[in-house]
């Protein structure tokens, strides 16, 4: 190390324009594109994610907004002439493709001729209000989704094109303005649905890209000067933090990677982790400069510090890797580019922290170099003294908090990712309780030309219709059957009896060839089965559940739905946007029992291969797992779900905690070595050295990670907070933990029988 350090020193000023240049390439680089559509969680080459895009292909589905009204009476001339006005104003929209509304909902009537089809709001009059009434609450298609059996509650459901990510916002912006402009005072209006969830994921990205780094920076900023008392030191850091960000953000658009509520937290997490190396330079060049010249200590630093900062950025980088293998994509392609990140961070560090540390004059504060000293002297008395009730301590909680473990639940309803007080949140939950929910489960069936007219394929379907309408939280149940069972009542003068589904396939035929004259029918019809009547699906609307009811009743649908056509020649397939979320639940659980597996065998693989020992190898497991089963633990307890954001908590955090566990052993072997000193005196000694560097970046680490507690998103405010504690742990494992440990086994490590 020590011919790479004068390597270092003496090409420093070339190493320094390389780097510049470097960090002009990258930065031309940057460009990336928001999207918190499906397509940032899976892969478009999942299978269920292939089949959910051709079912929305096949019944024109897209992302859909929901504006929802609420007043004492729906049916007063000025809300209905509103529903119409904006209904016809809403298709207008760039990029919508359809708009289903009590203004044009398809009202069927028989006649002499046949049936009459027209909107429901066609004739709309003060002297027709009672029977627009009438005819809404009374239609099983209308009730409990366009309206409620109240009255009080409708929604305009706007269906948009896959329009571009960029394109959401603007979209959802016009929609709303539209939606509030000649309102009538006394109708209220709430805004669900999809574009509405990626929306306000749409802002959380800009605020975790943009005011994180605003509020993470000066928090730094103020630690730094703190901890060294040199506004040149915290310049320096910020520099690096920098140029960290262009070489990542560079690299991260290189790749093609998008921007999503997940993956931005790339940034807030390169800007708190990117200085743990240059505090660690810092230190320790402080240290050499008290004993040597600069250029002495320059070389000095460089030669002890360089193996394990690369060590302690290898570790972080392989725990925030093993995140790639997820199959939830913006948890791959945030491990991808963080790890990347992390490296780029402690390149740069090693060529610019101590470059300019050369130039800046010596001025080391003795009188708070002592205090700090005194402060960790005691911790390591402390430390020899009561290191069996430490261990003792350490043990009780592996047990309590292990246990906690099995508490552990999933969760990737949406929904309940926001917070309770967020309007996102009250307006689905309005949904949930006066419509039909806003879950959505779709059962796909698919057979030859003209299956779905035959009378038996379509009296199982209808039979488990009705069957699925009896299970716990569901709310309606819309499908093909329906409709026939309409015009088959309307062809016989709404006679209750005929609402069934006829004998006779060449009547059912002619029923829906009536209802399609209209185009107003065949546009209605289009959304549930396709023009050969090959395919057909069984929309299942749902309240807002937990994920594990969820994946219940999905896998009890599909159980039914087989079965109900078992022998039939037709194919059955359950999608769905809750479906594939339910599929979350096993990504999920997948994602943290891999990723986990694969940090912990790379990072204490790396570990063993560093410190080239089998002792201080597993030595150093001990003090990254007690934090690792103490945060998972602390979930289980508290309720706090696995999801988007904690099922990335163990990898991150194992990367993270396993740095200060690297210097420590680094600089106690060091110590030991020198035969100056027996066991305790040299962990005094790397206490008292190490441990102000170790505290410092984890407190610059946790008061980092704090700041994402005021995101109004749960997975990021949850990642935030559970990181920041298990950093915390991390220094009771290093500080504490890992010294009881050295003492309880001095002689096993030292093969001493006193020390």
């Amino acid at each position: 190390m020590a011919k790479l350090a004068n390597t270092l020193y003496r090409f420093r000023f070339i190493w320094l324009g390389l780097i510049i240049a470097i960090t002009i390439i990258f930065g031309s680089l940057i460009k990336i594109e928001m999207d918190n559509s499906l397509k940032a969680w899976f892969s478009a080459t999942d299978p269920d994610y292939i089949l959910y895009e051709d079912y929305r292909d096949t019944f024109e589905g897209g992302r859909v907004l929901i504006v929802a009204l609420r007043s004492e009476d729906i049916f007063s001339l000025d809300v209905l002439s509103y529903i119409k006005q904006k209904t016809e104003e809403f298709e207008d929209l760039p990029h919508v493709k359809r708009v289903h509304s009590l203004a044009n909902a398809n009202k069927v009537i028989g006649t002499k001729e046949g049936i009459e089809i027209n909107p429901l709001l066609s004739g709309l009059e003060e002297d027709n209000l009672q029977k627009i009434r009438k005819h809404a609450l009374e239609d099983e298609l209308f009730r409990d989704y366009l309206v409620s059996h109240d009255g009080k509650f409708t929604a305009i459901v706007i269906t948009f094109e896959d329009i571009p990510s960029g394109e959401i916002d603007k979209s959802f912006l016009q929609a709303e303005e539209m939606a509030y402009k000649g309102k009538p005072e006394d109708l209220e209006v709430f805004f669900s649905g999809d574009m509405r969830i990626y929306f306000e994921f749409n802002r959380f990205t800009k605020q975790n890209q943009v005011i994180f780094p605003f509020l993470v920076i000066p928090i730094i900023c103020i630690f730094i000067f703190v901890l060294f008392r040199s506004l040149s030191k915290v310049l320096i850091i910020l520099l690096v933090i920098g140029m960290s960000l262009c070489w990542a953000l560079g690299f991260y658009s290189v790749l093609g990677f998008t921007s999503n509520v997940v993956t931005g937290m790339l940034i807030p997490l390169v800007i708190i982790l990117s200085v743990a190396t240059s505090i660690h330079i810092i230190e320790y060049f402080g240290e050499a400069r008290r004993k040597y010249s600069k250029k002495e200590a320059f070389i000095s630093t460089m030669t002890y510090i360089t193996i394990p900062c690369f060590i302690t950025s290898i570790t972080t980088a392989f725990g925030l890797l093993s995140l790639s293998i997820s199959n939830i994509d913006a948890v791959k392609h945030f491990g991808i580019g963080s790890a990347a990140g992390i490296m780029f961070a402690f390149f740069i560090s090693i060529v610019i922290v101590p470059l300019f540390l050369t130039l800046l004059p010596s001025n080391q504060n003795i009188k708070k170099a002592r205090a700090r000293e005194h402060f960790l002297n005691g911790i390591s008395k402390f430390n020899e003294r009561r290191f069996k009730y430490i261990l003792v301590g350490s043990i009780l909680g592996f047990i309590f908090f292990g246990w906690g473990i099995t508490k552990v639940k999933i969760e990737t309803n949406q929904i309940e990712w926001f917070p309770k007080k967020e309007d996102c949140y009250k307006s689905a939950m309005l949904l949930d309780k006066n419509l039909s929910g806003i879950g959505d489960l779709e059962i796909v069936i698919k057979g030859e030309e003209d299956a779905l007219k035959e009378p038996d394929i379509l009296k199982k379907m209808d039979y488990l219709s009705s069957e699925i309408e009896k299970l716990p939280r569901v709310k309606k149940v819309i499908s093909l059957t329906d409709y026939v069972k309409m015009i088959n009542k309307a062809l016989k003068e709404d006679n209750p009896e005929y609402y069934k589904i006829p004998e006779s396939k060449s009547l059912i035929a002619q029923e829906l060839f009536l209802f399609t004259l209209s185009d107003d029918g065949r546009e209605e019809l289009d959304n549930i089965v396709t023009p050969d009547y090959s395919q057909g699906r069984i929309a299942v609307k749902t309240e807002s559940m937990p994920s594990q009811a969820s994946v219940i009743l999905g896998s009890l649908l599909e159980k039914m739905a087989k079965e109900g056509f078992s022998g039939t020649g037709i194919g059955v397939t359950l999608t769905g946007t809750t479906y594939l979320y339910n599929l979350m639940t096993k990504y999920l659980l997948e994602s943290q029992i891999r990723g986990f597996s694969l940090a912990f065998l790379s990072v204490i693989g790396v570990l063993f291969v560093a410190f080239w020992s089998v002792k201080y190898g597993g030595l150093s497991i001990i003090p990254n797992l007690l934090p690792i089963i103490f945060i998972i633990g602390i979930m289980g307890w508290s309720g706090i779900t696995l999801n988007t954001g904690t099922v990335m908590v163990a990898s991150v955090a194992l990367g993270i905690v396993v740095d200060d566990t690297i210097h420590f052993i680094s600089r106690f072997r060091k110590e030991l070595k020198s035969n100056k000193f027996p066991v305790q005196d040299a962990l005094r000694e790397t206490t008292v050295s190490v441990g102000k560097a170790i505290i410092f970046t984890s407190v610059i680490n946790i008061a980092g990670f704090l700041i994402l507690l005021i995101s109004g998103f749960q997975p990021t405010r949850e990642f935030g907070m559970l990181i920041a504690l298990t950093l915390f742990f991390a220094i009771i494992g290093d500080i504490l933990v890992l010294p009881s440990v050295i003492i309880a086994t001095r002689r096993f490590l030292t093969g001493k029988t006193k020390s």
